[in-house]
């Protein structure tokens, strides 16, 4: 849950907080009864000298509004005895940042929020937890799919929390490779930048992954399971990467995270009570009852990635990705062609040599000819050796 991902994992944990009433002082509302509350994701990165800030107000799940980034707020860091760092707007609504800072270790930090209607939000001071490093990202493939594992230790047995997250990008083909498209009721063949049948595909983690050595005489994880793929994953179709991040956080910010964690996965009904109050460490200064989702923590971010390609797996799992249902092959008059949609693809011309002479086209589902349907993207990643 990285800080400057909009509407992501940390947002719907918080707006399912919001609406099962967990939140105290909170009457559950009827369908139509909207949500005011300001939700707080930031992170001061002593190892990147970064901070980013994203705020966002929540509305009710019921709402047919779209949740709404809190644009225009004066974000500030404060240093205990110290400067006051000035975060500025970045490019994605909501989000703040500053880059190249002096962080003290030895100092504690707090976020000062002003927002545009004039409402001032404090966090508590919060020490700078120094995160080790990832000692490894590895993964092992059964006949039941593959698994990515990582480990990690502290000599100095002082972190104790820990909180990982990960990006997985992998790359996919789609089952036919189009080289035509109607443009303006013509057939016009695609240019080699044009293709659209090799993709790839950005996904963030889909759950909270915490592990705590409190109890343990070691302060260290082996083998830590952060995700599966099952056998014929597209993931896995040809080559697949996983950016595993980790974060050493405090007790208090572990338990925040795991009472997300809990709602989530033990929610009953909507407005079932929690166990429990969830407590961030985020305040309304003059308002002590006013509800804030978030934190704001103080730390590293550590991060490390790995590649795994389709021929590196066990040869019993190095099996094709199945198409999607409906991929088979249509061939088309002419006539019938050039009736179709504008931007419509076709694989290849039937009857002829080419535009201008072939007496049809073969043609399918945009699923099974353009990978971007399946949400990825055909701009090569910077990282993609």
């Amino acid at each position: 849950m990285h800080p400057g991902k909009p509407y992501g994992l940390f947002y719907y944990t918080c707006m399912t907080m919001i609406m099962s009433g967990c939140l105290e002082p909170y009457a559950p509302p009827d369908g139509s009864t909207s949500v005011d509350i300001l939700v707080v994701e930031g992170f001061l990165d002593q190892g990147h000298s970064s901070a980013s800030v994203h705020l966002t107000r929540a509305v009710a799940l019921a709402s047919t509004e779209t949740p709404s980034p809190e644009e225009h707020a004066k974000v500030t860091i404060e240093e205990s005895d110290g400067p006051t760092i000035t975060l500025t707007a970045d490019t994605i609504a909501g989000s703040y940042i500053a880059n190249d800072l002096t962080i003290n270790p030895n100092k504690t930090y707090r976020l000062h929020i002003t927002t545009q209607r004039g409402s001032e939000y404090l966090s508590d001071y919060e020490n700078v937890y120094r995160t080790p490093d990832i000692d490894s990202v590895t993964w092992h493939g059964t006949a039941a799919g593959t698994t990515v594992y990582a480990s990690t230790h502290d000599d100095t047995g002082n972190a104790r929390y820990y909180l990982w997250d990960y990006a997985e990008t992998y790359e996919y083909r789609s089952a036919y490779a189009p080289g035509y498209q109607i443009r303006n009721k013509e057939v016009a063949q695609l240019h080699e930048d044009e293709y659209v049948n090799r993709c790839w595909a950005t996904k963030p983690a889909t759950s909270i992954l915490l592990h705590s050595t409190k109890n343990l005489s070691v302060d260290a994880m082996l083998d830590y399971p952060l995700v599966f793929m099952p056998v014929r994953s597209i993931k896995l179709s040809i080559r697949y990467s996983i950016l595993v991040k980790l974060k050493a956080v405090s007790e208090k910010n572990y338990a925040f995270w795991q009472q997300l964690k809990n709602t989530t996965e033990n929610i009953g009904g909507l407005f079932d009570p929690m166990p429990s109050q969830v407590v961030g460490n985020v305040h309304n200064v003059r308002d002590a009852k006013e509800p804030v989702l978030g934190y704001f923590a103080v730390g590293e971010l550590k991060e490390k990635r790995i590649f795994i390609k389709h021929d590196e797996l066990p040869d019993e799992i190095q099996l094709v990705t199945p198409k999607p249902p409906g991929c088979e092959i249509d061939t088309l008059l002419l006539e019938i062609v050039e009736a179709l949609p504008d931007k419509s693809f076709l694989i290849y011309p039937v009857g002829g040599n080419g535009p201008g002479t072939a007496g049809g086209y073969t043609t399918a589902s945009p699923i099974c000819m353009d990978c971007r349907v399946q949400g990825g993207v055909t701009k090569r990643p910077d990282f993609w050796d």
